[in-house]
């Protein structure tokens, strides 16, 4: 049983790596919602400007969600003066009212294409900073957002 336990334990750890991640973290929306004037932010330092990379949005919503889909507002910003702003909206639901995201029980994950195959420009800090764009002052039901980077790797 010692045996199996310790196993499992590295199974876990070796299954746990992410080598291909450059950034990633989430933010916890309050539980009383998510506020229109409240940004979600994100502050990644660049170095590698030659690796293209994906860049994911990651939402975890709840079933107490009332739309099918999240609209948000995407700003990015760098250090060296690089801006720019795109409307995203990110379907967390089917017609039916099916999640679309992975999950058990009310909580729900998706992640979201953003951008594929991006090399960043130069290097530096770049900050991507989230609006919910619903046009709800307070957005109840999710939980927390998320910005994923990840480097594309020759299989």
């Amino acid at each position: 049983m010692k045996y199996f336990f310790l196993i499992t334990l590295i199974g876990i750890g070796l299954c746990s790596c992410d080598p291909d991640k450059i950034y990633e973290s989430n933010v916890k929306i309050p539980v009383e919602g998510w506020q229109y004037t409240d940004l979600a932010r994100f502050e990644v330092e660049i170095t590698d400007t030659v690796t293209p990379c994906n860049i994911y949005i990651n939402v975890r919503n709840n079933s107490n969600y009332k739309y099918m889909e999240l609209w948000l507002f995407v700003d990015v910003y760098s250090s060296f003066g690089f801006a720019e702003r795109d409307t995203v909206n990110i379907m967390l639901a089917d017609h039916r009212g099916k999640w679309l995201g992975h999950g058990l029980g009310s909580k729900f994950d998706t992640r979201y294409f953003f951008r594929k195959n991006v090399r960043f420009p130069a290097a530096g800090k770049y900050v991507f900073e989230y609006e919910q764009a619903t046009r709800v002052e307070l957005l109840t039901g999710i939980d927390d957002i998320g910005l994923r980077i990840e480097k594309i790797t020759e299989n």
